[in-house]
């Protein structure tokens, strides 16, 4: 199901401030227990910050997370702005589980002898873990695609009868041309809610809706009038 261009923006930046929120939970798991070393019986917590390389990864994984929603506030298209979002908190999860799981595999041994993972290694594991479905997620977001009128099946011709005037005539006119945009701007085309780029719009002399080229010379051919205000196209 195809849904407005806000919605997928709305539904873009919710992700994002989940990936946020758990990049936060993530960094602040460095304050946790992660490893527990016994010695002569008594249990001697090692925290996830004291690790260098845990705490860069953490912070990193983190912060690329957290700051891919004001990332995306910066760019205008749907697929640009998923795509870049998703990867952002896919390389933010990554980085998040590589903390732990290096540190032990690669940095405890070096500093202490046989120790008991604890809360703090499951937590960033865990947070980094969510990331990565957050990401996921991010890449699985429908994003409604440029549509263009599909042509109506041929019919054989009629004979035209003359209509009430009072059903046919627009509500501001009865017929209109398609004028150039010399200085837009800003536009969003009123046929597949997209923006319009310069030199590539239109407008409706007669209601002043505004569309892509490609968009509203499709729709006038098949319809003959204008999408919002029902007017006669004459001509460009």
């Amino acid at each position: 199901m195809l849904v407005s261009r806000e919605e997928v923006i709305s539904r873009l930046y919710k992700i994002g401030s989940s990936a946020a929120a758990i990049g936060a939970i993530h960094i602040l798991a460095l304050l946790l227990s992660w490893y527990i070393q016994v010695i002569d019986g008594s249990e001697i917590p090692i925290e996830g910050w004291i690790i260098p390389e845990a705490r860069i990864l953490s912070i990193a994984g983190g912060l690329i997370a957290g700051a891919s929603i004001v990332i995306i506030h910066f760019i205008k298209r749907l697929k640009p702005m998923k795509l870049v979002l998703g990867a952002l908190i896919i390389i933010g999860g990554v980085l998040s589980i590589l903390s732990p799981v290096y540190s032990y595999v690669f940095k405890l041994p070096g500093l202490v002898s046989y120790p008991r993972l604890d809360i703090g290694f499951f937590a960033a594991a865990f947070t980094g873990v969510i990331q990565l479905g957050i990401g996921a997620l991010a890449f699985l977001t429908p994003v409604r695609e440029e549509a263009i009128p599909a042509p109506a099946p041929a019919v054989a011709p009629q004979t035209p009868l003359t209509p009430a005037p009072e059903a046919q005539a627009p509500s501001r006119g009865t017929t209109a041309r398609l004028a150039p945009i010399e200085d837009l701007e800003e536009g969003i085309c009123s046929l597949c809610f997209e923006p319009i780029t310069q030199g590539d719009g239109v407008r409706c002399t007669n209601c002043d809706a505004v569309f892509h080229r490609g968009c509203i010379e499709t729709w006038v051919s098949v319809n003959g009038t204008c999408p919002n205000c029902k007017a006669i196209i004459t001509g460009s």
